[in-house]
């Protein structure tokens, strides 16, 4: 068995949709089944939209990026083997005027 025995994102709010000025917040939590060295631990929040012509078509005509973001959650070091959880929050931005 490898050393990332489990490994689940769970979120505080568990919405399909958010709004501009919302956060997104959760954590990070994995089982070791031994140490792990590590650079760091970063979750990504990507927020986009996507529009099509068509009903239930998941291939988009158009697409929108509203923000990419990256949070370090833990820093270098030796992960001990065991549970490790770590939180995360996102901050939606509002949207601007032009």
């Amino acid at each position: 068995m490898g050393k990332v025995q489990e490994f689940e994102i769970t979120f505080k709010k568990n919405k399909e949709v958010y709004t501009p000025g919302e956060s997104i917040s959760g954590t990070v939590t994995f089982k070791l089944g031994q140490p792990l060295q590590c650079k760091a631990i970063k979750v990504n929040c990507n927020g986009f939209c996507g529009i099509t012509s068509k009903v239930n078509d998941t291939a988009w005509t158009e697409e929108e990026q509203y923000f990419n973001s990256t949070i370090s959650v833990a820093d270098k070091g030796t992960m001990k083997q065991g549970e490790h959880t770590f939180p995360f929050k996102f901050l939606i931005p509002g949207r601007s005027v032009e």
